[in-house]
């Protein structure tokens, strides 16, 4: 790999990893519900245990830093977003170092681009999503320990942090799961029998404690009834040995997550170990990622409800492997994935050209009408959307061309898939960003309310989430306050499913909305009655 290349490939990850990282409000989803925790944590000032959820807080603590420091470049949310960032860019800067340290310089970039590649990574890795710091923590911990095999203590140290990590970013079964297996490798493992690596083992399993042992000693002195909530239901709750008889377990629920959240990872990284146990299963190259993912994927497998995004901590050691496995990929094979990537990513492309002609240019008509049904009505042509969107394309089709003309190696299968991943990512934001923003947004709503209601009364909350209530506060300028507080002159209701909820007399309505498009939700808001 040339020194120009790899400013190609670096210039690759930075377009991927902060494309679409600001410039949009909080989205429905993860991105929403994480601010709104992050918004909740402000307004208590609970920095020690700020999600009443049960979840530790690593990420809010890096999220709030950023969105205070950025404060005079970027709105909070933007700001606290670029969390994800970087921890996202952690994990691949880490994925690389432990790839290096394992297979060697060849395998750096394969690694990196395996991971980023990942198709369930796209979208965590553009919101403010917690996950994205067991990702990190994850890759640490991949790294530490391949750094024991050389520097015992210093990788020893790097676990033992990777460890408290994932326990502080709410991934407490992984780590407990990966400190059993270290503590029991020097039984399985002849090479690990050393004194300096049994030492640096039990020195990352110490650091691990003490780190975690902080925290929960300076929660349970402090909140004592909440670290108990948090244990009980958030944690012990979500076993499947404690779990209710009615509570539906699927055991197999990752495995079936990993065929398309790890695509293209995950076929690579088994051509890999196809090929790496000729040198015995007992060979570090093989067991210290596969043995890593194997140990996760049991301990995930004992969750009696599990969310698909909890898959991301599989990511490193599947691309690790997948990096090992890419150079000796079978020609026929490289080739399938290569075409497969032009084929899916130009289709997608296409696709996003019909839609952007029916939502600028009204045509096709039915498709138009859709978007319209949606909340995504047209105001006429975007000179700008249109221009960045050909800007994108017609890179697209000149590094394809570029790429064509160039001998063959062993990276452009995945290069292909990951410059597709980019380019289709970009294109959509280019097109569609405001009108998604419009979408998927509460800004709309909040601001809605907020020219009803015109002074800085207060607003009672009926039935509406947390989430509700942070985002309407926030984007509305509102004062929304739970129902057992002194009364307001204002009331706001949400309405599920277009089930009506009873309110008493002396209350009128004032206006009824909602998101563009969205007709499983509604906000009504209600006015008191005034009596002379």
């Amino acid at each position: 790999m040339t020194r120009n290349s790899s400013y190609w490939l670096a210039g690759l990850c930075l377009a991927w990893l902060f494309a679409g990282s600001i410039g949009h409000a909080p989205w429905k989803g993860p991105d929403a519900e994480t601010f709104a925790r992050l918004l909740a944590a402000r307004e208590q000032a609970d920095w020690l245990f700020p999600d009443n959820a049960g979840a530790p807080p690593v990420y809010l603590w890096l999220a709030q830093l950023l969105g205070k420091a950025l404060s005079s470049l970027l709105p909070l949310h933007d700001g606290a977003r670029l969390a994800s960032s970087f921890f996202i860019g952690v994990s691949l800067w880490l994925t690389a170092l432990a790839a290096r340290r394992l297979y060697g310089e060849q395998a750096i970039w394969p690694s990196v681009l395996a991971l980023m590649g990942c198709m369930g990574l796209l979208v965590p890795a553009h919101e403010a999503n917690v996950f994205t710091a067991q990702l990190a923590a994850m890759s640490l911990f991949v790294y530490g320990l391949a750094r024991m095999l050389t520097q015992p203590l210093t990788g020893g140290g790097f676990a033992g942090l990777a460890l408290a990590g994932l326990f502080l970013s709410g991934a407490w079964l992984a780590s407990l799961a990966l400190a059993c297996a270290l503590f029991l490798l020097p039984a399985v493992f002849p090479s690990w029998r050393t004194s300096a690596r049994v030492g640096g083992s039990w020195f990352a399993l110490t650091a691990a404690l003490a780190i975690s042992g902080v925290w929960l000693l300076t929660v349970k002195t402090h909140q004592p009834e909440r670290l108990l909530g948090w244990w009980e239901h958030a944690a012990l709750g979500k076993l499947v040995f404690f779990a209710g008889a009615k509570t539906k377990y699927n055991p197999i629920f990752f495995v079936n997550a990993l065929t398309w959240f790890a695509w293209p990872a995950w076929p690579i990284a088994g051509w890999a170990v196809y090929r790496l146990r000729r040198g015995g299963w007992d060979s570090v190259k093989l067991w210290m990622p596969l043995g890593i993912f194997v140990v996760v994927l049991t301990a995930l497998s004992l969750k009696s409800s599990p969310e698909q995004l909890e898959t991301i901590v599989l990511l490193p050691p599947l691309a690790i492997l997948a990096g090992a496995g890419l150079g000796e990929l079978r020609r026929g094979a490289a080739n399938a994935l290569l075409w497969f990537a032009f084929m899916v990513f130009s289709f997608f492309a296409l696709l996003f050209w019909v839609y952007w002609a029916a939502f600028d240019l009204g045509w096709p008509a039915q498709m138009s009408r859709r978007l319209a049904k949606l909340g995504m009505e047209s105001h006429g042509l975007r000179p700008l959307a249109l221009g960045l969107g050909l800007v994108i394309t017609f890179g697209w089709v000149a590094w394809v061309a570029w790429l064509r003309s160039q001998q063959r190696n062993p990276l452009r299968p995945i290069l292909v898939w990951n410059a597709g991943v980019t380019f289709v990512w970009c294109l959509l934001l280019a097109l569609f960003m405001k009108p998604l923003d419009a979408r998927l947004s509460y800004v709309q709503t909040g601001e809605a309310m907020r020219s009803r209601i015109m002074d800085k009364t207060c607003v009672e909350n009926r039935n509406l989430s947390m989430v509700h209530a942070r985002l309407l506060s926030y984007h509305g300028s509102l004062d929304i306050r739970s129902s057992d507080t002194a009364a307001c002159s204002w009331m706001l209701v949400y309405e599920k499913d277009r089930r009506p909820v009873h309110v008493e007399a002396g209350w009128q309505k004032r206006w009824v909305g909602g998101r563009p498009g969205e007709r499983n939700e509604r906000f009504v808001l209600y006015q008191r009655e005034q009596r002379y």
